[in-house]
């Protein structure tokens, strides 16, 4: 595989970042305009993965609380499964962590589903801790936010210190 860089989103990037989301299942697929508004205004804090020949391989789509600003969250992380296991999916979050820690935040969360096991053992392996908190459910072994989503939507919360 070629090499790749990591940078961060323009505006014009949300088409591509749409285009690949539809290939992540099973992450949550947002309506375009979600990906709009995180390449627009969320810039500082979303980033792509590209190849040399400008091919998005990769994105990840997080912003700062501005309830607590020493809190950021990862919303959505994508790399194109075709290529995965490559060190793509390290490299953004290390980017996101970055851009994070130089903003003054001290803890990263993010969510994922309970049947999502690739994306769990991946977080578990960079050192993200489950939130054990709250209202849980065990759900094959993994400790899970009951209806954190909705009703029956119970998600899995990840949460790991800046350092």
């Amino acid at each position: 595989m070629e090499n790749f860089k990591v940078r961060n989103t323009i505006e014009e990037d949300f088409v591509d970042i749409a285009d690949l989301g539809e290939k992540c299942s099973p992450m949550a697929i947002e309506r375009n305009s979600i990906y709009h508004i995180f390449t627009k205004y969320f810039k500082s804090t979303s980033f792509v993965a590209e190849l040399g020949s400008g091919e998005i391989v990769g994105f990840l789509l997080g912003f700062i609380s501005q309830e607590n600003p020493e809190e950021a969250y990862m919303h959505l992380l994508c790399v194109d499964p075709k290529i995965r296991n490559m060190g793509i999916g390290r490299a953004l979050v290390d980017q996101f962590f970055e851009a994070a820690s130089l903003k003054g935040c001290k803890k990263v969360y993010l969510i994922t589903k309970p049947i999502n096991w690739k994306s769990i053992s991946f977080y578990r392996n960079l050192g993200f801790e489950e939130d054990k908190s709250g209202n849980t459910i065990n759900i094959m072994g993994t400790t899970a936010i009951k209806n954190y989503n909705g009703l029956g939507e119970h998600m899995v919360v990840f949460f790991k210190p800046t350092k």
